[in-house]
Formats: C-alpha cells, structure tokens, sequence
C-alpha cells in the first residue's frame, strides 16, 4: 500500500520566503502527518536545514510543536481551523503584502480588533507571531479581540497574547461569530485598532461584504475602536456586495496592494483617510 510523504500533497506549491510562510507550511503538514523531520521539511520547503531547526525551536517556544531528535511533533492543539489554508488565488501574494504593512503598524501592548477574512486572518497570523510581543507582569503583550474563529484558534496559541472571543453563531465559510451574543459582547469592549476586511470597496457604497449578520458586528467593532484600518486588494474595487459595512470615510487608514484609483485617492485625501500602499 502507497504511503503519501509529509511534502507531497504540497509539493506543487511555491515554497514560501517569509517566516510566517513557512510556518503556516510546516503547520498545515503537521496537522496531517504528526510528525516531520528536518530533512523532510528543508527539502519541501527549498530551504536549508538550519533554517528549519530555528524555526523548529522558535515554534517549540510558542508552544506550537514538540521537539524530537531531528523533527518535530504535533502537540494536543486545535490545528484545523488555523492551519489549513484555503485555496490562493492570483491575490495571495498582495494579500501578503497588505498584512505585512497593516501587522507592522501594531505596537505592543494594544488592543487589536479583526473581522474574518484571508486578508484579515493574515494580518492576525503577522501580528501573533512579531517577537517584540512579550507578557510582562501579568500584562499581555497584546490583547486580539476576534470575531472570527480561525483567527482566535490562531491567537491563543501564542503565550504573550490575550485573546477575547466574541459570541455567537459560528457563520460555516468566513468563521465569523454573529448575532446579538456577538453585538453584545462588542459593546462592553473598546478596541486601539480594528482591522476590516471586505468582499468590495466602492466609494459610493463604501465597504460591503456577503453578509448583513457579519456587517452588524463589525459595525459595532468599528464603532468601538480609536483608529479603523481598512485592508484591500485594487481588485476589490468598484465591486459591491450585499451588506455594507461602512463608508469608506469611517477609516484611518486603508492599507491596499496593487494600482490604486485616482477617484479612491482623491476620495481618501478629501476625507483625511490615510492611504498606505503594500
């Protein structure tokens, strides 16, 4: 009988370059296969054997693996949710590229906010794993409120994080928590930044998303936060969805990859929402 090897069902994939790449790699494997090896994984991943036994350290001290000799192993966590990634598409590396510049702009010790989504959920994975974040006398290093599920299986996994879960009925695709438990909750929590993500951002309709039950918490989240940071890719604009969740002049900021429109950058600057390109 075929035995399928620890780096097969990825093998086609291109090896990532960042750290929280390769984690999310490394993770996902580890959820099917239990156990890797440092050879197993240098090879998959196109990278060298040193390389994967600081990250094997690095992801014993977050408590996110075991250490054996040569390898690793799975620890009794919820590996699911967190690490199994949903299909890319040709906006995953500007999705990247949004994360990297929106998880940069959280300083230790805050109180974060995210609604769910891929952009969203990669600025999370960004901002939990920064080796600036440290507990100290009890405090955390930072506080993520998530009104997403995989999000928060990926926070609490973190020692130096707090992680505050709203309640509610679990939505089966985005994983957000909605209903009036999730509204409630929200209402007696105050946030530094809250980052949205969106299905579509139009200057009329503002930022929309599929559902209305998912738009009414992130209302309430956005309404509860000093500063409300945007998160987009160009190909989401000009589209509209179902619900809308704010007008665009209810940012800061707004974090976006690719070639922005000359209407959106007049729109943005007339409404002093500051744009950051990733």
């Amino acid at each position: 009988m075929e035995t399928t090897e620890p780096g097969a069902a990825t093998a086609a994939a291109t090896p990532p370059k960042d750290k929280s790449g390769r984690w999310d790699r490394v993770l996902a494997m580890l959820a099917t296969h239990r156990s890797l090896s440092v050879t197993e994984v240098a090879r998959e991943l196109g990278i060298s054997e040193s390389t994967v036994r600081r990250d094997f350290v690095e992801m014993e001290r977050a408590q996110l693996a075991r250490r054996t000799h040569g390898g690793i192993v799975a620890i009794d966590v919820a590996y699911s949710l967190a690490t199994t990634p949903r299909e890319k598409d040709g906006a995953s590396a500007d999705r990247e590229r949004v994360a990297a510049v929106a998880a940069e702009m959280i300083r230790p010790g805050q109180i974060v906010g995210f609604n769910g989504g891929r952009s969203t959920t990669s600025t999370a994975r960004r901002a939990v794993s920064r080796p600036d974040l440290d507990a100290k006398d009890g405090t955390p290093g930072l506080t993520v409120v998530c009104a997403a599920l995989n999000i928060a299986t990926e926070a609490v996994l973190r020692p130096a994080v707090r992680t505050v879960v709203l309640g509610g009925v679990a939505e089966p695709y985005s994983f957000e928590l909605t209903g009036p438990l999730a509204t409630a909750t929200m209402r007696d929590l105050w946030l530094d930044t809250m980052f949205v993500g969106m299905i579509g951002l139009d200057i009329d309709a503002g930022l929309t998303c599929n559902s209305d039950a998912e738009a009414g918490v992130t209302r309430t989240m956005i309404g509860h936060s000093r500063r409300v940071v945007g998160l987009a890719t160009a190909d989401k604009f000009g589209l509209r969805a179902l619900a809308g969740i704010c007008p665009v002049a209810a940012l800061t900021d707004l974090v976006i990859a690719g070639e922005v429109p000359g209407e959106l950058r007049e729109h943005l600057a007339e409404h002093e929402v500051r744009l950051h390109e990733a």
